[in-house]
């Protein structure tokens, strides 16, 4: 059912909560519009719902949805604190949200968020994840997490932020270890920030690192590589047109050979100008690593990384950091230990 740009719509049908086989609703561009039914018991198969454009306060609790879009709403303040019930959703997107100050936890299953643009959004609660991912069933391996020009954002929000991105990290490198996945692992994370979070043991200023590797640090519980740059926009006056990504280069070489490849952290594609620095946090497998038989694991190892943008006119890198990420035992990371683990950060 598609009512885009209905703007004199004010109001929904009761009865369209009863359509059983709806699967997709797009109410994007009705600018009246402040409610939906809220009774949807019977609504077993909607999967995408679009309130992009509307003044909708309150989502009723869909447990199919897959897709929201609130994107554009300017009466929305506060997301509801049920949001962490809807187990099925996955995307989650809310650009220039003017007056939005609070994100309340997120749904475990939420693969993609992106609050582009809200820059009154001052909190977002702690553990930004629902804790219930450590009750129940493991989530996706890919995340993307988008915060850009969230520039009021409280140190703790930020905090948050960078907690769930060390705590992701952690979670894929323990399932690809345990599930024997070398590749298709990727998670990003961005928001406003200057600061690598202390949590990467290796750290830089600039856009080279090049941390000394002490002997047996590749072993077999090494599973992922978390990297993180710091991206100043402070001379970049003029839009951004496309895209573009934040990519690291790395090269290991010790005495007996050396390995060189490319790994994306994270990427910008909205139309218009990203404003003061941000912090792009990204994890990749170590498969390159894993399928290479050049780089021993009984010597120093010297590695090189050069951090770089693609297409981002005169942006730059301006402080950079690396973490290896390691499992404890194959099989046996209890949930009890990762809540431990995640309480700890």
């Amino acid at each position: 059912l598609n009512m885009e740009g209905c703007t004199e719509l004010e109001s929904l049908p009761k009865r369209l909560g009863k359509q059983k086989a709806l699967q997709e609703l797009v109410l994007s561009g009705c600018s009246k519009l402040e409610s939906v039914p809220t009774v949807v018991k019977d609504m077993k198969h909607l999967r995408i719902l679009l309130l992009d454009g509307t003044r909708i306060r309150k989502i009723p609790k869909i447990k199919s949805l897959k897709c929201l879009c609130l994107s554009r709403n300017i009466a929305m303040v506060n997301l509801q604190d049920n949001l962490k019930d809807f187990y099925n959703l996955k995307c989650l997107v809310m650009k220039n949200c003017e007056n939005l100050r609070y994100l309340p936890s997120l749904p475990k299953c939420l693969e993609y968020l992106n609050v582009y643009g809200c820059e009154r959004l001052e909190s977002v609660e702690n553990p930004l994840v629902s804790d219930r991912l450590f009750l129940d069933g493991l989530e996706k391996l890919r995340s993307t997490f988008l915060f850009t020009n969230c520039h009021n954002l409280f140190q703790d929000a930020k905090d948050s932020i960078s907690t769930y991105a060390k705590w992701k990290c952690h979670r894929l490198a323990v399932e690809c270890y345990e599930q024997d996945k070398v590749s298709g692992a990727f998670s990003n994370t961005c928001y406003p920030g200057y600061i690598v979070p202390s949590w990467f043991d290796h750290q830089a200023v600039g856009s080279v690192l090049e941390p000394r590797l002490e002997p047996h640090w590749y072993n077999t519980m090494l599973s992922g590589i978390a990297l993180c740059a710091v991206v100043s926009f402070h001379e970049n006056q003029d839009p951004i047109i496309g895209s573009f990504s934040v990519k690291c280069t790395l090269q290991f070489e010790n005495e007996d050979g050396s390995l060189r490849f490319d790994c994306d952290i994270g990427c910008f594609n909205e139309p218009g100008m990203i404003e003061a620095d941000h912090v792009f946090i990204g994890y990749v497998t170590c498969s390159r690593l894993k399928d290479h038989h050049s780089i021993p694991i009984h010597h120093p190892t010297t590695v090189k990384m050069k951090f770089h943008l693609t297409d981002a006119c005169k942006s730059k890198v301006v402080d950079c950091g690396f973490r290896l990420m390691y499992t404890q035992s194959r099989g046996c990371l209890l949930r009890e230990e990762v809540a431990a683990n995640f309480t700890k950060l």
